[in-house]
């Protein structure tokens, strides 16, 4: 990543790896939903089946649904993240500043079990804040992609203003 529309370029390419990962993530969650629906369902019916509340009933119907919740939202919020891109270059080549540059790893699905938790589909997203608004950008990144897209956003933009992170030398005057 050397310029501005390679940037763009990296980032729409991690975004669709990032969106087949959560769609990955929902179907494997759904079906753990369903099995685990299907061994205790099988375990509370093997017996007789007026003695089940209702509240029971209705807490089986809702697990399925449940489980489809978190990656709904993430669908909506991956639809929105073209549009977001274009407007966190866009910002970028009108020489607004970047302010902050937090990078995290989040995983898409975790599994808590009793001694360990299994964590799978990571993602690295960086958190950028740009301009004078202090807009928010969360930007899925690859791990190799980390340390050149904090030296891309961090040097001098194309109008060769400094930008966030680069040092400036104060001129001192003599008195």
């Amino acid at each position: 990543m050397n310029n501005l529309p390679e940037l763009k370029a990296k980032l729409l390419e991690i975004h669709e790896k990032d969106k087949k990962q959560t769609i990955t993530a929902l179907i494997v969650a759904e079906v753990m939903t369903l099995l685990l629906l299907a061994l205790v369902g099988s375990s509370i019916f093997s017996g007789n089946s007026s003695q089940v509340p209702a509240y029971v009933l209705w807490i089986l119907a809702c697990l399925p649904i449940g489980a489809l919740v978190p990656y709904i939202i993430m669908l909506v919020q991956i639809k929105k993240r073209p549009a977001r891109i274009e407007d966190f270059i866009n910002r970028l080549q009108q020489g607004e500043s970047v302010n902050n540059i937090n990078t995290y790893t989040d995983y898409k699905l975790i599994l808590p079990l009793r001694l360990i938790r299994v964590r799978l589909f990571p993602m690295e997203y960086a958190q950028v804040m740009v301009g004078q608004s202090r807009t928010a950008f969360k930007l899925p990144l690859s791990t190799e992609n980390v340390q050149p897209f904090k030296a891309l956003i961090s040097r001098t933009d194309l109008n060769g203003n400094a930008t966030a992170g680069s040092s400036t030398s104060a001129n001192w005057s003599s008195n």
